[in-house]
């Protein structure tokens, strides 16, 4: 079976920035990353849109920096995007990798492919992945079906025969109106689907993750 990963809150905890957010900032941190973390979504999704793609390294950077100056912090907030190749993985992802021997796995990411090897070889799990698949190279963010399309162009399979697993919901749907199959890790939250579509499977985390029997 061929399965590609969301990288960014699937694989990679992105949370683990506060802390650098609050060396920086100090008692400012908490908001100054949650200013960040704000803006960093929609802003793929303005940029997609308005057809003014910039690299996700440096969309990071800009919204650092927007948020310290909404907080009037006199800090070099943009620095901090420079740590998004150095974020460590949800604690159950080698188990999860480990379970899944026998399938084809590829990241299907925001990011840029330098960034992303980077940030895999950092993690030691680069080995895992056939395919390392980086929405830099068609310059939009998913949702865009283009994005998506990598996958299974990849893969050299129809998009059906892809399963993306993302621990965003907006993700799971995106790929579902691309023609993929989707497995949203819910991490503890309650489904509420995303333009009334639901993922294929729901598991708390990706060592629930199942695919045996399948093709």
């Amino acid at each position: 079976m061929q399965i590609a990963f969301d990288a960014f809150g699937t694989l990679f905890d992105l949370e683990w920035l506060r802390k650098p957010a609050r060396d920086l900032a100090g008692e400012r941190g908490d908001e100054l990353y949650e200013g960040f973390y704000s803006r960093l979504q929609p802003w793929t999704w303005l940029a997609t849109a308005a057809e003014a793609y910039r690299p996700l390294p440096e969309l990071a950077r800009a919204a650092f920096e927007s948020a310290a100056a909404e907080l009037e912090l006199d800090v070099e907030a943009g620095a901090l995007a420079d740590r998004l190749t150095e974020l460590p993985l949800f604690p159950e992802v080698e188990r999860a990798l480990d379970s899944l021997g026998g399938h084809r796995l590829a990241v299907l990411s925001n990011g840029t492919a330098d960034g992303l090897e980077q940030l895999l070889a950092n993690a030691g799990i680069r080995d895992r992945f056939e395919h390392v698949l980086a929405a830099d190279s068609v310059g939009r963010y998913k949702p865009a079906r283009e994005v998506y399309a990598l996958a299974p162009s990849a893969f050299g399979v129809e998009p059906e025969a892809v399963t993306l697993v993302s621990g965003n919901p907006w993700d799971a749907a995106g790929a579902k109106l691309a023609g993929l199959r989707s497995v949203w890790v819910s991490r503890g939250k309650p489904l509420a689907p995303v333009l009334d579509v639901t993922p294929d499977e729901v598991v708390a985390e990706l060592t629930d993750l199942t695919f045996a029997g399948a093709s």
